[in-house]
């Protein structure tokens, strides 16, 4: 989730097939590209939509939205981790915005007022409530002595992981990744064979060590989600080879067939519709096999190609949620985070999982939307620095 600049290709074939990447010129780099405008919408959505299951069935005896397996479950199995999405486009406008563009210091200033401070106006007052209402402590022992509990270090824990609301601990991992950067400058700048090397590592790394137990770890997210930053800056560079083939509507429902196919083996075969995780206590030996990442992947190629080949048909509503996403991202969680709090009559089921699951959905994205436009209408262009939009 960078800076979300908006970027656009004027053409997906301006270069000859047999250019090196490396060798475009400056401006063609920069240009803005709508599909990946497109792209970002969507994943706003499915990230808003996976964070809402627990909203859907929270007065259900039983939330398991797996408890009835049926093939409808293909569809949390797609909009499960969604943010992987976000850290693929954030890898692609490294590369396409600020590599060799800007300073480090300079992007990491800009990171701290358009990610850092939203994140403290918006995180800190729902951290402090939960410290206040006690719904958060942190028990320190060091040397088999227990310390006095400490509302400064439960706050302290709260912001260095996210935990206060469920979406909220993908600002720490993002932080460790632009400071990361000079690293990954350096990747960039490798031969092809070894960064496409260095990016077949750390997918490795992250089929072996899976995501962290609730994210709450952001060194862990970072060793889970490397590959995937990486890999969008590869797919930047070679985006005028890659993208005349994924937009053809052929290649189109192939990797539309593809995807439903591993969505099902993991709704279905494996009872499992979001990624595996990893707890204390769980050791270092793989603990399955990350369809759930394999799928992501194939989604990278897919939606890609399918904004570039129709986006701009709805290409009004999707430029403008993608205008708003990082907005929607702060206010959706804080929305849904009231509603959980609410009695149940005020937060009515139909009794279909995935009646309730589109419904609450498009509920919390259109208060979340509301908020948003009512903030940036109040105060104009200093809400970038209050909710990131």
């Amino acid at each position: 989730m960078s800076d979300f600049a908006s970027v656009q290709d004027g053409s997906m074939v301006a270069l000859s097939p047999v250019a090196r990447p490396a060798d475009r010129p400056a401006a063609a780099m920069r240009g803005h590209i709508a599909y990946l405008e497109y792209f970002r919408a969507l994943a706003i959505v499915m990230i808003i939509c996976g964070h809402t299951f627990v909203l859907a069935w929270s007065h259900f005896a039983n939330e398991d939205p797996t408890a009835h397996i049926a093939l409808i479950n293909i569809i949390p199995s797609l909009i499960n981790s969604g943010t992987a999405y976000f850290v693929f486009i954030s890898g692609f406008l490294y590369r396409q915005v600020f590599f060799e563009r800007m300073p480090f210091g300079e992007f990491m200033r800009r990171k701290a007022l358009y990610i850092g401070l939203p994140y403290l106006c918006m995180a800190t007052p729902v951290a402090m409530a939960e410290i206040a209402y006690g719904s958060f402590t942190t028990t320190v022992i060091k040397d088999g002595i227990t310390y006095p509990h400490s509302s400064f270090v439960d706050l302290v824990v709260l912001m260095a992981s996210g935990r206060m609301v469920n979406a909220y601990w993908y600002i720490p991992f993002v932080f460790l990744l632009f400071l990361a950067s000079p690293v990954f400058d350096r990747f960039i700048r490798l031969r092809p064979a070894l960064r496409f090397g260095i990016v077949a590592l750390a997918l490795a790394v992250a089929l072996w060590v899976h995501r962290p137990a609730e994210n709450l770890n952001p060194f862990h997210s970072l060793l889970y989600f490397a590959n995937i930053y990486m890999f969008g800056m590869l797919f930047c560079e070679y985006r005028d080879r890659i993208m005349p083939v994924v937009a053809r509507p052929l290649v189109v429902l192939a990797l539309t067939c593809l995807i439903l196919a591993i969505a099902a083996v993991q709704a279905v075969a494996l009872n499992d519709t979001s990624n595996i995780e990893r707890a204390a206590g769980d050791g270092w030996l793989p603990l399955g096999i990350d369809l759930m990442l394999i799928q992501k992947y194939v989604g990278f190629f897919l939606f890609c190609g399918f904004f570039a080949a129709w986006g701009r048909h709805a290409s009004g509503p999707l430029s403008f949620i993608a205008r708003n996403s990082f907005g929607l991202f702060f206010v959706h969680a804080i929305v849904i985070a009231v509603m959980m709090r609410l009695p149940a009559p005020l937060s009515p089921h139909t009794g279909h999982a995935m009646a309730d699951l589109a419904l609450y959905s498009a509920f919390v994205l259109s208060v979340s939307l509301a908020i948003v436009l009512t903030v940036k209408k109040l105060i104009g262009p200093y809400s970038r620095y209050v909710i990131g939009s």
